[in-house]
C-alpha cells in the first residue's frame, strides 16, 4: 500500500494556485516598493532569493505534510501516528531555521545595511520573534492543508455516496421486475392457454395486453421515472391479466383516472407491489373475496388506496417485494411522501401518498447529488 496520497484534480489546482500567489507576491512588493529602495539592484536580487529561499523552505515542509503526513490523518485515521510525526517535522523546521542563522542572528540588514548586534556569549541562537512567527505560519499551514484535505474527501464521498445510491436504486428496481416477470408471465400463459378454447377473442386480447406489459418492463421500467399515465395503463392491464385467474367470488373494484397528463411523472413500478400483495394475500377459495383499488390526483398530490380482504391462511404481510419498494420510495422521494399499512383483523390496507412530479424535478435531484 502506497503511503502517497492521490488527490483530486480541483485540489491540486487550489495547491498551484496558492503557491503560484505566493512566489509571485515578492515580486509585486518590490513593484510597489519606494522607488529609492527598489533603485539598487543588489538589494533587489538579496531580497528576491530571501524571500524564494523562505518560501521554498516552507514548500518542502508542505509538500512532506500533503502527500506523506496527511494522508496518516485524513485517509488513514492514525491520529496519534499523525501527531508525533507532525511534531517531529516541525521540530526539524524550527532547528533548521535556527540554524540557518549565524549564532542565532539575522544576516545584514538590507533594508538599512546596519551591522546586527553582537552575538549572546553561549554562542547558541535564542528563540526570538522570527522563530515563533515561522513557528505560527507552519502551523497554520499544516492546519489549513488538513482542512483543505478533508473538505475534498467529504465531497468525494458525497459523489460516492451519491453513485452507490444511483447503482442501489437500479439494483433494487432491477430485481423487483425480475420478481414480477417469472410467476406473473407463467400463471398469465397459463390462463390464457386455457382461454383458447372457451374464449378465442379474449385469450386473443389478453395476448396483446402481456407483449404491451411485457414492453413496458423491459424499457419503460429501466427509466428512473415513468409517465403517470403510462403507469396507470400498465397497472389496468395488470389487473385486467390477474382477473383470468380467479373465479367471480373475487370482486375487484377499480377507480383509476381514464387519463392524466403526460408531464406528470413517478418513480416505475411503485403500485404493483402493493397489487400484487392484495392478490397474493387476500383471496380465498372458499369465501367470497373483494380488492379495492383507488388512484386519485389531489392537490399536488398522487393518492394510491389498496384494500383487500385477507384470505383467512395465515400469511407473513409485506416480503421482498414491500421492503424493496419501500425502499426505493425512501432513496427517490426521501420524506416528502408516505405511507400508511393497517393490517386489520379482516383486512389489510395500504395508502401511499406521493408529489406529483415532473422531468425536471427528478433531473434537479440528479444535479444536486
Amino acid at each position: 500500500m502506497s503511503i502517497f496520497y492521490k488527490q483530486t484534480k480541483q485540489e491540486t489546482i487550489v495547491y498551484a494556485i496558492v503557491w503560484t500567489v505566493l512566489f509571485l507576491s515578492p515580486l509585486v512588493s518590490l513593484a510597489f516598493s519606494p522607488q529609492d529602495a527598489s533603485s539598487d539592484s543588489a538589494w533587489v536580487q538579496h531580497s528576491l532569493v530571501d524571500s524564494w529561499a523562505n518560501l521554498l523552505v516552507f514548500f518542502v515542509v508542505f509538500l512532506i505534510h500533503n502527500h506523506v503526513l496527511a494522508p496518516i490523518l485524513v485517509k488513514h485515521k492514525r491520529v496519534t501516528a499523525y501527531v508525533i510525526a507532525c511534531v517531529a517535522m516541525v521540530a526539524v523546521f524550527q532547528i533548521a531555521q535556527c540554524a540557518h542563522k549565524p549564532n542565532g542572528q539575522p544576516l545584514i540588514s538590507a533594508a538599512n545595511n546596519e551591522m546586527p548586534p553582537p552575538p549572546p556569549p553561549n554562542g547558541h541562537p535564542p528563540v526570538d520573534k522570527h522563530d515563533i512567527s515561522m513557528f505560527i505560519i507552519v502551523t497554520l499551514m499544516i492546519g489549513a492543508n488538513v482542512g483543505v484535505k478533508y473538505y475534498y474527501q467529504n465531497e468525494e464521498e458525497k459523489k460516492h455516496l451519491a453513485r452507490l445510491k444511483e447503482q442501489s436504486l437500479k439494483q433494487e428496481l432491477d430485481y423487483l421486475r425480475y420478481q414480477i416477470n417469472p410467476h406473473f408471465i407463467m400463471n398469465t400463459l397459463n390462463n390464457i392457454h386455457a382461454l383458447v378454447d372457451i374464449d378465442p377473442e379474449q385469450a386473443k386480447d389478453s395476448i396483446v395486453d402481456m407483449s404491451r406489459m411485457m414492453r413496458y418492463l423491459l424499457y419503460e421500467s429501466d427509466k428512473q421515472y415513468v409517465s403517470f399515465n403510462k403507469a396507470l395503463i400498465f397497472l389496468k392491464k395488470y389487473l385486467n391479466l390477474m382477473k383470468l385467474r380467479y373465479t367471480d367470488q373475487v370482486t375487484v373494484n377499480v377507480d383509476i383516472p381514464e387519463c392524466c397528463s403526460e408531464n406528470v411523472v413517478q418513480a416505475p413500478l411503485v403500485f404493483i407491489p402493493f397489487v400484487e400483495n392484495a392478490f397474493k394475500h387476500g383471496v380465498a377459495y372458499d369465501k367470497p373475496s373483494t380488492i379495492d383499488i383507488d388512484i386519485q390526483q389531489k392537490d399536488g398530490r398522487l393518492l394510491f388506496h389498496c384494500r383487500n380482504t385477507k384470505s383467512g391462511a395465515k400469511h407473513e404481510y409485506g416480503g421482498v417485494g414491500l421492503n424493496n419498494v419501500t425502499k426505493r420510495l425512501e432513496l427517490i422521494y426521501g420524506t416528502d411522501y408516505s405511507l400508511d399499512i393497517t393490517d386489520g383483523e379482516d383486512t389489510y390496507d395500504v395508502l401511499l401518498d406521493l408529489p406529483e412530479r415532473h422531468p425536471d424535478d427528478f433531473n434537479q435531484d440528479n444535479s444536486q447529488t
